[in-house]
């Protein structure tokens, strides 16, 4: 018995460990922007609130971006000090909105693009939705 609760201890410990290390990453668009964000930094709901007030604002260029998000963080519930990085990719023919990643390591970075691009074919990772 002690050798079977050993096994199944081991073998969910190492279904557990890629999970664990997964970040998750969520998508949400409006008509001018995406934001793409780590799940245990932002919540569907504050990145809901923060679109719409990226939509009254406008197309905005990176500078102003920066300046706009950092003050509206606390307005919409989002904690400023978990994000670590904030990446702006502008709008293209290839890329329709401007997109924003909020990013909690920016180690992430890679996968965060990946997951940003809208022309890829083929799924996106586990983990993404479009709203």
């Amino acid at each position: 018995m002690k050798r079977l609760f050993i096994l199944g201890a081991i073998s969910s410990a190492a279904m557990l460990s890629p999970c664990w290390a997964a970040t998750n990453l969520n998508s949400s668009t409006s008509n001018t922007y995406r934001l793409i964000y780590d799940t245990e930094i932002v919540r569907s709901a504050q990145a809901s609130a923060l679109l719409a007030g990226l939509e009254r604002l406008g197309p905005a260029d990176e500078a102003r971006l920066k300046r706009w998000l950092p003050a509206n963080f606390k307005k919409h519930g989002v904690q400023g000090d978990r994000i670590k990085k904030i990446v702006f990719l502008p709008a293209s023919k290839a890329r329709k909105r401007i997109t924003v990643i909020f990013l909690k390591d920016a180690n992430d970075e890679t996968q965060a693009l990946a997951v940003s691009d809208e022309g890829a074919s083929g799924p996106k990772k586990p983990g993404t939705q479009k709203n």
